[in-house]
């Protein structure tokens, strides 16, 4: 079949035409993207509102404490008071036993305790010097009137113990937390040398017992024996040990059963026990009264 050039030329222009819509239509070329102007990022000071929020990750310091307990730190480490004025800025915010025995306590210690408070955790305070315990305090609320006349009334927070975390060897200690077992075994021996008695006893072996005991034994030589006849009497375990003061020396309220041997119902009696420190810093039975 025979084509004409004219049907020829007419079928390239209309190819021609739609070439030409497709390469000059903005809609079916493909888009490139125009690049934008790079935008500074704000500056950026603390406590602008500009200031990322961060996690708070710094540790908390420790709790307060009450402004009795940290006069107390401060005084108990104080290195320049005489021994006088140690004792009377201490007085008021320590218990009597605990006053009583900071009297007689390693003041050299005391110094060199520091006053840092380093942590706290219901009612007990650790203190020292930088990272180092040197001691952990307990304090309570004070609720009935105070033995000590430079003490204040009920509601004042009042330390009652001190623990030493590594003393030396000798050191005179003041009252832990644990006073009542620091003087436990003094106590029952002096419970003993009064209360106690063996079989057929002369009142003679009774007061060189006695003297043997008590390093100022005069109004222990005066407690009358448990029983006269002679007859053997014997002891249990001291009860209700309360640590007091008496004309600021430590003594100890004990009560304690007896009963003769071969009877079972015990008779109570309750024997103060006035306390001295020994040659090693320890507590020593020094005197007794009923």
């Amino acid at each position: 079949m025979r084509v004409s050039l004219k049907s020829t030329l007419v079928v390239a222009a209309a190819v021609l035409g739609i070439l030409a819509l497709v390469v000059f239509n903005p809609e079916s070329r493909p888009q490139q993207e125009t690049p934008q102007p790079e935008v500074a990022a704000p500056s950026v000071t603390a406590g602008s509102p500009n200031e990322p929020v961060t996690e708070q990750t710094a540790s908390p310091g420790p709790a307060e404490v009450p402004a009795e307990v940290q006069e107390f730190i401060d005084n108990y480490a104080d290195p320049n008071a005489s021994d006088d004025e140690w004792g009377q800025a201490l007085a008021p915010n320590v218990t009597p036993a605990l006053y009583a025995s900071l009297l007689s306590s390693d003041r050299e210690l005391a110094r060199a305790a520091g006053h840092e408070i380093l942590d706290v955790d219901d009612g007990r305070v650790s203190v020292g010097t930088k990272t180092d315990v040197s001691y952990t305090l307990e304090y309570a609320q004070l609720e009935d009137d105070h033995e000590h006349e430079g003490h204040a009334e009920a509601g004042h927070p009042i330390v009652t113990g001190i623990d030493f975390t590594d003393a030396p060897d000798g050191a005179a200690l003041p009252l832990g937390t644990d006073g009542v077992e620091q003087v436990r075994a003094p106590v029952q021996e002096a419970l003993t040398a009064v209360v106690a008695q063996p079989g057929g006893q002369s009142d003679e072996d009774r007061e060189q017992l006695i003297r043997g005991t008590f390093t100022s034994p005069e109004k222990a030589l005066s407690i009358p024996r448990s029983v006269d006849d002679g007859a053997a009497v014997r002891i249990g375990n001291a009860h209700e040990l309360v640590l007091a003061a008496e004309d600021d020396q430590l003594v100890v309220h004990a009560t304690v059963p007896y009963a003769r041997d071969g009877e079972n119902t015990p008779t109570w009696t309750t024997v103060t026990i006035e306390l001295t420190r020994d040659a090693t810093g320890a507590w020593s039975p020094q005197d007794a009264h009923l």
